[in-house]
């Protein structure tokens, strides 16, 4: 037995030369009937075919100039992306850059109240401080002065009469 392509391979000659048999005899049969038309046949086929490979040469060119285009076309848009990006980064960059400044110069200043307060309770203490330290001194200086009372001199004597 035969292999399976094998056994094609008789089939597919025996249409193979069907088809040229078929070919010959009908360029034969065409030759023998008018001879004029034949030469303008063949000019308006090779006519046809340039005008096909001009069409065909000019697809191509446009397909290639369409490629170029979107190639031109993305590299465009890739570049206004990222020049985009970038101009979203920075003013991002910039408002944060705000927003530090902003709590920094509230700290600053939340800094600068609460020194002020410091200062003013040290003070507040200090004169507490110092004012018992004022009365008691105060205080030293008016008793003495309270307990005495009006001394008599001795120049002038008191009589007490006696009952």
């Amino acid at each position: 037995m035969l292999a399976r392509g094998a056994r094609g391979l008789p089939r597919a000659t025996a249409c193979i030369v069907a088809a040229a048999a078929i070919g010959l005899l009908a360029g034969c049969g065409s030759s023998s009937g008018d001879s004029s038309g034949s030469p303008a046949r063949a000019a308006e086929t090779i006519e046809r075919n340039e005008r096909n490979e001009e069409a065909a040469a000019l697809q191509k060119e446009e397909a290639a100039e369409t490629a170029h285009n979107r190639e031109l076309l993305s590299q465009i848009e890739a570049k206004t992306s990222e020049e985009a990006a970038e101009a979203k980064a920075k003013a991002t960059e910039h408002a944060a850059a705000v927003k530090a400044k902003k709590r920094e110069a509230e700290a600053k200043k939340k800094q600068h109240a609460l020194e002020e307060q410091l200062k003013k309770e040290q003070q507040a203490h200090k004169q507490a401080a110092t004012k018992p330290r004022q009365e008691s001194t105060h205080s030293r200086k008016a008793v003495p002065q309270r307990r005495q009372a009006p001394t008599k001199t001795p120049s002038t004597p008191t009589t007490v009469p006696i009952r």
